[in-house]
């Protein structure tokens, strides 16, 4: 697929916030020919390298920076289509492609290519490569104006039409559209009330129910990266979760999801117990073989995260006109499954067409914009509440030594001994598998494919003739016991 011609009727679009939603948007609407003015309130110079970036760039506003990172085959494809400069300087920079020959499972029989195979493909680097090749490549490109240490104060508007943005120096800056972008905290709920409409925005929010911990390393001199279908890279203890993750320039991560207010696990912090207990994980073994790699972080921990969606048209009414909201500032979901920067690339390039559909037709703007939040990206928040609902009552359940939620453990029981087995063995399943959870297609596709289906309750209906699963780590007291020795508490 060829790059759009840029569009007739260009417009001065200013976009506020230069995490991950604000630049993908800028990159695509400066390329269909538009002026775009980003707003940027970190004060930072942009380090000279991945690396350094990496060591030292202090991005405020991307707590998540030095937490474990993928570009998911959904903002892949994106980049292929829209900005394929973007994921050559990332191959520049050392990053980890992974097509579908590389993970199909080992035990795979049919390793026949499959139409759409070229899809399936997964780019692994640190988070702040991915932020540092894109400011690179934004901020040099023809039509962005980038605004760096400008804090925005709130909307210019005529009632509830927004006409621009008022800086925190006083000034204004006058734009035929405004994209808000920054960020899950951002204060744009705010800045619409004080609009004073008729109508307001809503929002919902739910707990993720985890605290992820998260350390990395750099291979050894002439060593390799794990081997990613040999064992695995990671597995759910029940009371822990942990995957290791490819970076780029020879680096990789190790995290560990742990239950909110689990406050005896947060020992792990503990760089002694962190580095005792990860050697007991067993898929993690090829990770933490002695001589592989040394680390070059302490393990950064990220709390307080929650499933939120924000709804800006209400019964077919916009709470504004003129302004645009996406990324984790419209809808956020739980790190842990990897979705947020392919939804902010969805919003990016929904955004471009509605633009090219609709030109400066305001309200059909963020009509268009709404259905495609709620079409695109509204059943992946779904899916996001439900597991982690499902996974805290289970936990919840474990720790008081009650009987689990009925629907939660034949969820789980149907996914860990039904679908994951079909997609060791059915490449179709697994293909399905894939294109799901890396968002190629909604999530309830996959539960509603009878070819899954049958596959997958045929591995439940035969778990009792299989091998027990193997063990992949020690108990929740041998754990503990073995972090408070390791850390000399």
């Amino acid at each position: 697929m060829s790059a759009p011609a840029p569009v007739d009727d260009p417009q001065r679009i200013a976009v506020v916030g230069g995490g991950m939603a604000g630049m993908l948007a800028a990159l695509l609407l400066a390329r269909d020919g538009h002026e775009v003015t980003v707003f940027e309130r970190d004060d930072t110079d942009l380090p000279a390298t991945a690396d350094e970036a990496f060591d030292g760039w202090n991005r405020r506003g991307a707590p998540h920076a030095r937490q474990s990172h993928a570009l998911l085959a959904r903002l892949r494809r994106t980049l292929h289509e829209r900005a394929p400069d973007v994921l050559a300087m990332l191959a520049e920079q050392g990053a980890t492609e992974l097509t579908i020959e590389r993970i199909l499972p080992p035990e795979m029989d049919d390793r026949t290519p499959r139409d759409g195979d070229d899809e399936l493909v997964i780019w692994c680097c640190r988070r702040l490569t991915i932020e540092w090749v894109l400011r690179t490549v934004v901020t040099a490109e023809p039509g962005v104006t980038w605004r760096r240490g400008v804090a925005v104060d709130g909307f210019v508007a005529d009632g509830t039409d927004v006409r621009g943005l008022r800086l925190d120096d006083g000034s204004e800056f006058t734009a035929d559209l405004v994209v808000v972008g920054g960020g899950r905290n951002s204060p744009v709920m705010d800045w619409i009330a004080a609009l004073g409409g008729d109508v307001q925005p809503t929002e919902e929010q739910s707990e993720a129910g985890i605290v992820y911990l998260s350390r990395f390393y750099r291979l050894r001199e002439g060593r390799d990266l794990p081997v990613l279908t040999e064992k695995g890279a990671g597995g759910d203890l029940g009371y822990l979760a942990f995957a290791g993750f490819y970076g780029d320039n020879g680096t990789f991560s190790i995290t560990l999801g742990i239950p909110t207010g689990d406050r005896e696990l947060m020992t792990l912090r503990d760089t002694d117990a962190w580095e005792a207990v990860v050697r007991t994980l067993t898929p993690l073994g090829p990770w933490t073989e002695d001589g592989l790699a040394d680390p070059i972080t302490d393990v950064e921990a990220m709390a307080r995260l929650t499933n939120r969606i924000r709804r800006f048209v209400i019964d077919g009414t916009p709470v504004a006109t003129g302004v645009v909201v996406i990324g984790d500032a419209a809808i956020t979901t739980n790190p842990w499954y990897g979705k947020g920067c392919s939804q902010a690339g969805i919003a990016a390039e929904a955004l471009s067409t509605a633009l090219r559909e609709h030109g400066r037709d305001r309200t059909a703007v963020a009509l268009a914009m709404d259905a495609a939040m709620r079409r695109d990206i509204e059943p992946h928040y779904v899916s996001s509440c439900i597991q982690d609902a499902d996974r805290t009552k289970l936990h919840v359940a474990d720790r008081a030594g009650t009987e689990p939620d009925p629907a939660a453990s034949a969820g789980r029981d149907f996914i860990l001994h039904g679908l994951l087995p079909a997609t060791r063995t059915d490449p179709d399943v697994f293909r399905k598998f894939f294109r799901s959870f890396n968002m190629l297609d909604r999530p309830d596709a996959l539960f509603a494919d009878p070819v899954v289906l049958q596959q997958a309750g045929a591995a439940l209906a035969a778990k009792d003739d299989r091998p027990p699963l193997p063990r992949l780590g020690p108990t929740r007291d041998e754990l503990l016991a073995l972090a408070t020795t390791a850390s000399g508490r």
